[in-house]
């Protein structure tokens, strides 16, 4: 290590010595997952009525099916009611006969009851949890005990070994579709139980379950991921509405070829998307561009009203574009925070084209430090009662969230930020800052300021709205002057230019001169940093930390 890093390392632990605290926030708690091999494909999607196909209805699809307005598709319901077999989703999965089915959810709400009640197999599992005490189970577990955490399974290798990751039982391949004429007209609902505790920590898991296709439902109410899909090769997740959850709408994780499209999401307690620990196929790569492809695609979603617009530990060769990120308590935000994810420091991805404004929502102020969230789940008022705005749930943010925030790298590398659209974000457009290595626990000291490096910001249309008005963000850019290489050029903003929190004396290092350099760390900027990730929802003290001022609403520029 050299004496410039040792110094660097050194100003950090004071740093993080300032803010004693009971730990770093962690994200989710998962057993150890492991990338797929590659060799999988993005599923294609089987339009209705799809050949090898079973039917799962409600007693009350029939009523709804009769105000479809489209006549074809009306008929195509009718048809299909016909050969309905099945009231709950799980047992039309349990069902299936042959690879590359699809399930056909007919309108009507999907309580899935016989699944709700905690299974007598889960009483001998082995708990050895996260914080908040949902118990961590390997793969093997999760098969032989499909619903101790999960309210629909599906499980796509039969005979497991858990340092294996393979798809060959029948549901590989499947698609689960709702046959409404939009998202609204499918249900999957969880709830809470009798004891004001979330019924299920998830909704639909989808586990080494490559080629699975998810389309045209609403999801809701589950503590954990509406739609959880791990370790999997070849997933899409087409025009699905997740909200009201505890922490995460839709969470992929140790995952490839995969694409979100059209998704919806709001009041979501972390984030409605998290790609987290997406394929690392990009990694070693020295350029902005992919050597092959990109592990995950999101395009089409609105994301708003959640903590987190999208977040994601390690998100690594992603490429998100034409998407709508508002009213969020922080727009979109990557890292390289949290220990335990496959694919850490996040490096390559592409975030190009999304609409990124107006996400000033202070979750934390309202409910979290208010106490609002300290009853019991049933009472907090994740759904909205009727009457009252569709996105008026409570949300409870799991992580530390700048209120204010368009766009947040903590800890990434080679990432390309280009042509976006990004206004009246109150604290700033776009935020940028070095996560120490040991942060993640990582002891190797060689890899000690591994991040931010190489992150590029070029042609962003800053502090102005599509239709050209002023719409000023706090600052446009911020950043902690730190890493190597990271340049900022032809970002366009309302006279004036845009606008920076940069110590360097020219502004805003530009790419054509190579980009930023190593330089000294800045003690004002990394305390702050610092004292904001001891944030713990449900600690007296550390739901405000000391020092941090994230959770204090910026004035509207």
């Amino acid at each position: 290590m050299t004496r410039s890093s040792t110094t660097r390392l050194l100003a950090i632990v004071v740093l993080l010595g300032l803010v004693a605290a009971p730990g770093i926030a962690r994200a989710h708690a998962e057993r150890e997952a492991f990338f797929p091999d590659g060799t999988g494909t993005v599923p294609k999607y089987r339009p209705m009525i799809a050949d090898r196909h079973l039917v799962v209805c409600r007693p009350e699809s029939a009523r709804k099916i009769e105000k479809i307005e489209n006549d074809r598709l009306r008929n195509d319901n009718q048809e299909l009611l016909k050969e309905c077999r099945f009231h709950n989703v799980q047992d039309a999965v349990n069902a299936v006969k042959h690879k590359n089915t699809t399930i056909y959810m007919l309108p009507g709400v999907y309580r899935e009851k016989l699944n709700r009640k905690q299974p007598k197999c889960g009483d001998k599992l082995e708990e050895s949890g996260p914080d908040e005490g949902a118990p961590i189970l390997s793969y093997k577990q999760q098969l032989r005990c499909k619903h101790h955490q999960n309210l629909i399974g599906i499980f796509g290798n039969d005979n497991p070994n858990d340092d294996v990751r393979e798809c060959n039982a029948v549901v590989c391949g499947l698609q689960l579709e709702g046959t409404g004429e939009d998202t609204g007209d499918v249900l999957i609902t969880g709830g809470f139980n009798k004891k004001g505790n979330f019924a299920k920590l998830n909704g639909i898991r989808a586990d080494r379950a490559d080629g699975a296709y998810f389309k045209n439902f609403t999801i809701e109410l589950f503590e954990f991921n509406a739609l959880y899909i791990l370790e999997t090769d070849g997933f899409v997740i087409d025009d699905v509405t997740a909200r009201y959850n505890d922490e995460y709408g839709f969470l992929t994780f140790a995952v490839d070829h995969g694409v979100y499209k059209n998704c919806n999401g709001y009041n979501n307690g972390d984030s409605l998307i998290y790609p987290g620990s997406a394929s690392d196929v990009n990694n070693g790569n020295e350029d902005y561009t992919q050597t092959e492809r990109w592990a995950i695609e999101i395009y089409g979603c609105k994301s708003h009203h959640n903590a987190l617009g999208y977040s994601g530990t390690a998100g690594d060769s992603v490429y998100v574009h034409d998407n709508e990120f508002f009213a969020n308590q922080s727009g979109m935000v990557t890292d390289s925070i949290f220990p335990g994810h496959p694919g850490l420091p996040q490096n390559h991805g592409w975030y190009t084209d999304n609409l990124i404004y107006s996400n000033n929502t202070n979750y934390t102020e309202d409910n979290v430090q208010s106490g609002k969230c300290d009853v019991p789940p049933a009472e907090r008022g994740y759904k909205p009662a009727k009457g009252e705005p569709r996105t008026s749930g409570i949300v409870c943010p799991v992580v530390p969230a700048p209120v204010g925030a368009g766009m947040v790298i903590a800890g990434g590398n080679w990432n390309l930020i280009e042509t976006n659209k990004v206004w009246d974000n109150w604290r700033a457009g776009f935020m940028l800052f070095t996560v120490p290595a040991a942060i993640r626990e990582e002891t190797d000291p060689e890899k000690a300021f591994d991040t931010s490096h190489f992150n590029k910001y070029f042609g962003n249309f800053m502090s102005l709205t599509p239709g050209g008005e002023t719409d000023l963000n706090g600052l446009d850019f911020w950043w902690d002057d730190q890493g190597e290489g990271n340049c900022w050029q032809e970002n366009d903003a309302p006279e004036g230019g845009v606008t920076s929190n940069t110590l360097y004396p020219l502004g805003l290092p530009d790419c054509d001169s190579g980009g930023s350099l190593l330089l000294p760390i800045n003690p004002i900027k990394s305390a702050l940093i610092a004292a904001c990730a001891t944030y713990d929802r449900n600690d007296a003290t550390f739901r405000d930390p000391p020092g941090c001022d994230f959770f204090d609403t910026p004035a509207e520029p």
